[in-house]
Parts: C-alpha cells; sequence; structure tokens
C-alpha cells in the first residue's frame, strides 16, 4: 500500500515538473507584453503553433523584422533549468503565414540544451535561400514554429521589410532617374525653342534692317535728281535773264 502511495506521489510530481518545464521564444504569436509560463505552447506537426488561432493573430502580433538577406534574431526564456526547460531549438518556416505549409530553417545561433539556470539567450534564425514572405494584410510576413528540445516552444511573426524595402528604394530610384529625364527633356526644350526664337528674332531684324536700307536708298537717290533739276532750271533762268538784259542794252544804244 505504501510503495502505491509512494509511486503516484512521485508520478504526479514528475507531471508536475515536465508542466513547469515551459521556453518561450518573444515575441510569441498572440501574445501582448511580457511572456509568461502559461503563455508557453507544445508545436507538432499538426499544429506547429499550439492551440494559437493563427489567422486571428498574425496581423495583430508585434513582427520581428528581418534583414534583407533572410536573417533576424530573437531571445529565449526559460521558465526552470534542465532539459525540459530547454533552450535549444529548431525552426520551421511557413512564408504563406498560414501554418500549412512549413519548411526548415536554419538556427545560427542556439541556445543551451539544458541550461543550469533560468533566464534568455539570443537566437540567430535565417530564412531558407529565395524565401519571400507573402502572409498577412502586408503581405510581408511569414510565420516561424520554434520547438525546445523540451519539447516546448511558439511561433513568432516574421516581417521580410529588408526585401521590401529595397524594393520601394528601387522604385524611387526609377521614380527619380524618370523625373531627372523629364526635367533634362524639358531644359533641352527649352534651350531648343530660345535658340529658335534668337534665330528667328536675328533673321527677323536682318530682314526688317535690309527693308530700312532699301527704302533709305530710293528716297535718297530721288531726293539727288530732284536737287539737280532744280539746278538745272535755275541755270537756265540766269542764262535767260542775261540774255534779255543784252538785247535790251543793244536796243537803247
Amino acid at each position: 500500500m505504501f510503495s502505491k502511495v509512494f509511486c503516484t506521489l512521485a508520478l504526479v510530481m514528475g507531471l508536475t515538473l515536465q508542466v513547469q518545464a515551459h521556453a518561450i521564444i518573444s515575441p510569441a504569436l498572440g501574445v501582448t507584453g511580457t511572456p509568461v509560463r502559461n503563455d508557453v505552447q507544445r508545436p507538432s506537426t499538426a499544429s506547429p503553433c499550439g492551440s494559437v488561432n493563427i489567422a486571428k493573430t498574425l496581423d495583430t502580433t508585434t513582427p520581428i523584422v528581418a534583414a534583407a538577406d533572410g536573417s533576424f534574431t530573437t531571445n529565449i526564456t526559460n521558465f526552470n533549468a534542465g532539459k525540459d526547460g530547454s533552450r535549444q531549438v529548431t525552426a520551421t518556416v511557413d512564408a504563406t503565414g498560414t501554418g500549412s505549409k512549413f519548411v526548415a530553417a536554419t538556427v545560427t545561433e542556439n541556445g543551451d540544451l539544458a541550461p543550469t539556470d533560468v533566464g534568455s539567450q539570443p537566437l540567430a534564425v535565417q530564412l531558407p535561400a529565395g524565401a519571400t514572405c507573402t502572409g498577412g494584410t502586408s503581405g510581408n510576413l511569414c510565420l516561424v514554429s520554434f520547438t525546445t528540445a523540451g519539447g516546448f516552444g511558439n511561433c513568432v511573426v516574421v516581417q521580410q521589410a529588408g526585401a521590401a524595402g529595397a524594393a520601394a528604394a528601387a522604385n524611387s530610384t526609377a521614380g527619380a532617374a524618370a523625373v531627372a529625364n523629364s526635367t533634362t527633356a524639358a531644359a533641352a526644350s527649352t534651350s531648343s525653342a530660345a535658340a529658335c526664337a534668337v534665330q528667328q528674332g536675328d533673321a527677323a531684324g536682318a530682314v526688317a534692317a535690309g527693308n530700312a536700307t532699301a527704302a533709305a536708298k530710293p528716297k535718297h537717290a530721288k531726293g539727288g535728281k530732284a536737287k539737280q533739276q532744280n539746278a538745272r532750271r535755275a541755270w537756265g533762268t540766269r542764262l535767260a535773264r542775261a540774255a534779255r538784259a543784252a538785247i535790251d542794252e543793244l536796243e537803247l544804244h
């Protein structure tokens, strides 16, 4: 009888320790603020994010922003020591953010397999080459599932802002180039128009000067001819007067 009671107590204590053996990766899917022990999940193949409703929490969970090369860092916190509170993890990623298409990701910096203390450690993860996050209303969210060596864990949301930022920068550069080309073309057009106007102005000025010269020449010639005619008339009159005076003088004598 005593042995049965002892075995029962040992089993209860073991189960209690198993329940207490938790570790969580932050910021956890569906968790607001600092995560606590009860926020820890038990990821599985059928439920990679545990009991969390992915569709309702993906867009409201604080995302981890990935670098342009697809790498990101986060922290894992354990609530008890030993392997049950392991901070060593494996990771899978679902680029659609729906929780249905997970593939392996690479953990480049891992935590302790059987920590002797309670606390936090950094984790570093690399998304698969060529992965493009398409989940969420923003269209750039991935879902990453972590599972510790103790069988605990949770999902986190990763935002692929690096790639989106690069695309935006490329579009901005293209737009700036288009504006610059437009400005250059406008300046060239204005310059050509100005040059044409100057040429037309010069031509018009030359024509006007030619007309003025042509108009002045006939006038000058006409004026000279009139003076010559007047001089001839005056000379003829003086001769006539002189002849008349000579005749009158002869008649008197």
